[in-house]
């Protein structure tokens, strides 16, 4: 059976080597699920796999070369033509990454809002502090709900009330995913999970994070990055421009990268309560698998014993 499978979880946690082994039990093609790999800037630091040549079909990796915003409506639209494609070819689509906000978009899709484009080329140089109290001063209830340093929602919710003229907190996403599915969280244990960012923050400076941060300097992309919040790049700038040493940005970006898995995983735990009361039957097919000593083999039979109960 063809049904969608998505990897979730936070940074470091394995979700890339769980797909690729499971392309070892069945026919599978992959759909990327993290925001920051679909630009061709920032390989090293995003932890791009080497999409290229791995032998399983890939998809939406290195899609804009440009510094542009993908919106979470052009995501899950491009992501629903691939699915129904790769379904016709005969394989398992496999939505992996840590980008919840693009999951939830999968699951509760928005309203649609007339005009509002896919991509913004012109990203608003404000501050996310201020755009928040832009958005606050027109409808402090959907203010309410975004903190003020969650810029994608806060340019979200600004969209609609500018194209529309609409208080952004009547448009409320329903639960209505456009496929059948099961959802595996993936996660370790946090010590586990730490050490592993570390190793991995280790490997992309021996990689060459640093001479990769140097090059966007003086582009468009240095901006955008630091907009985006690609963690490490602001810091390794610093470093690179002399502002910084070295094992300062090192720590900064290993404490940023902590904190963002730290919110990953919050994201989880709403997300999770969220389906289960829109639809308690679609929670038995929610897999939680704790990657922190135990290898890939029995979890995965669990998962493909229920891909079949759908």
């Amino acid at each position: 059976m063809n049904k969608v499978i998505f990897i979730f979880g936070p940074t470091a946690s394995g979700k890339t080597g769980f797909a690729q082994e499971l392309a070892n039990h069945i026919p599978i093609e992959i759909i990327n699920m993290d925001s920051a790999q679909m630009y061709t800037a920032g390989a090293i630091g995003t932890a791009k796999p080497d999409w290229q040549n791995s032998p399983i079909k890939q998809h939406m990796f290195d899609i804009i070369d440009q510094p542009m915003r993908m919106t979470a409506h052009a995501y899950v639209h491009q992501v629903r033509t691939l699915v129904q494609e790769i379904i016709a070819r005969g394989a398992t689509p496999v939505i992996v990454g840590g980008t919840g906000f693009y999951l939830k978009s999968l699951l509760f899709p928005q309203q649609s809002v007339t005009g509002t484009s896919q991509t913004s080329r012109e990203p608003d140089t404000r501050s996310s502090l201020e755009l928040w109290h832009e958005l606050h001063a027109i409808d402090p209830v959907r203010a309410a709900e975004i903190h003020p340093h969650d810029r994608y929602r806060i340019v979200r919710a600004l969209e609609i009330w500018h194209t529309t003229g609409c208080k952004p907190s009547l448009y409320k996403p329903a639960y209505a995913p456009p496929f059948t599915y099961t959802l595996v969280h993936v996660y370790k244990q946090k010590s586990a999970l730490h050490a592993a960012i570390d190793e991995r923050i280790d490997q992309m400076l021996a990689a060459g994070w640093v001479q990769e941060a140097r090059e966007l300097i003086g582009t468009p992309w240095q901006d955008f990055v630091t907009q985006k919040g690609f963690i490490g790049y602001t810091e390794l700038i610093a470093y690179v421009q002399g502002a910084l040493s070295l094992e300062d940005a090192r720590m900064r970006i290993a404490w940023q990268t902590k904190q963002y898995a730290k919110r990953q995983e919050t994201f989880w735990r709403m997300l999770r309560k969220d389906i289960t009361m829109a639809d308690s039957m679609q929670a038995q097919h929610i897999l939680e698998f704790d990657l922190t000593n135990i290898g890939y083999d029995l979890y995965i039979k669990q998962l493909l014993s229920d891909r079949v109960t759908l």
